[in-house]
């Protein structure tokens, strides 16, 4: 784009109104620009608006004049970058998103409703419905993204607490107010979260945490663990089941045939599926062992088994065992405080 000269206020002002209130299916006739130049005590001159338009594509912008015997010349402005479809897509992303407030979400889904142009704004509404009771209630997820991406791009290391509800709905310190300390190497958006992952001191490996339930992270001066030779964050969102920890392993499922659109959901195309008949196929993936993957598999309902190896079975049937004996009156689980992880 060419540099912007020689324009003075009524060629900015004409800029300004184009952009914000016509496109190629919304234009403005040379009449109604100059009734509204003229009520702002500018030129309204027929020959000053070309001349201003003319200015206005000497300097880049795309101002499409349309001039016909007969019907008053036509003016919009056509450099949207953003179509509508475009646009709607990320409101309804922001829309849906539980880790956003619900003041957050229409502060953004105003702002995005503007990237096809003001004309369009009206018509960008979202069209999910998602129910306010799953929306978080924490507001400073955004500057908690901000904290944690500058402290990626400058390799720092944070420090911040957790917080958890307890049963009167009261947000809580986690473990006490115990002060976490990460090396953030990546965000994440999974199963409609956002997580931050990177090298935990205390626990000495890569860990995960969600930004709707941190306080706002501080930066230190330490330097951040360098990102480990084996750790990819595709790789590891992939073998981590709804962003919960656990050993990964290759883990090999029996499963009904009826189940091959839900295991390519889960693991993608490049799981391994093996020992097909009618009935049944083996799907042999890699996955984080812990309770949310076992839990995963039970709601199958017996259409779905693990085969190997040998200790994520063994865990999947104590949790059966335990959620069984659990479930009889008079009874309590013999393992109630269980995290159902390896």
């Amino acid at each position: 784009m060419a540099k912007h000269t020689n324009m003075n206020n009524s060629t900015l002002f004409l800029l300004r109104y184009l952009a914000e209130n016509t496109d190629i299916d919304h234009p403005v006739t040379s009449v109604q620009l100059q009734k509204v130049l003229s009520e702002r005590g500018m030129s309204a001159d027929p020959r000053t608006i070309r001349r201003e338009a003319a200015k206005l594509k000497e300097n880049g912008f795309e101002i499409n004049v349309e001039a016909r015997n007969g019907v008053p010349t036509e003016y919009y402005y056509d450099s949207m970058d953003w179509e509508k479809p475009e646009a709607r897509i990320l409101i309804d992303a922001v829309a849906s998103a539980p880790f956003l407030t619900v003041k957050k979400t229409d502060q953004l889904i105003r702002k995005l409703s503007l990237l096809a142009g003001r004309r369009n704004a009206e018509e960008l509404t979202p069209q999910v419905c998602v129910s306010e009771h799953v929306k978080a209630k924490n507001e400073n997820i955004l500057i908690t993204l901000d904290r944690i991406s500058e402290a990626i791009r400058t390799h720092k290391k944070i420090s911040f607490r957790m917080l958890n509800y307890n049963t009167s709905k009261e947000k809580i310190l986690r473990h006490n107010g115990e002060v976490y300390v990460l090396s953030p190497y990546d965000t994440v958006w999974k199963d409609d979260r956002y997580y931050v992952v990177g090298w935990s001191d205390k626990r000495n490996c890569v860990v995960q945490h969600r930004l709707d339930r941190m306080e706002i992270p501080k930066a230190l001066d330490e330097d951040a663990v360098p990102v480990p030779e084996s750790y990819n964050v595709q790789d590891y969102t992939d073998s981590v089941t709804k962003m919960y920890g656990g050993t990964v392993m290759d883990v090999t499922l029996r499963c009904h045939i009826s189940l091959v659109d839900n295991i390519i959901d889960k693991f993608g195309e490049s799981v391994q599926i093996s020992n097909v008949t009618p009935d049944s196929f083996d799907a042999t993936a890699s996955a984080a062992v812990s309770g949310t993957f076992l839990s995963w598999v039970f709601q199958y309902a017996g259409q779905m088994h693990i085969l190997s190896p040998e200790p994520a079975r063994r865990l999947y049937e104590e949790m059966l065992t335990a959620a069984l004996e659990g479930a009889r009156p008079g009874t309590e689980a013999k393992v109630a405080e269980r995290r159902w992880k390896l």
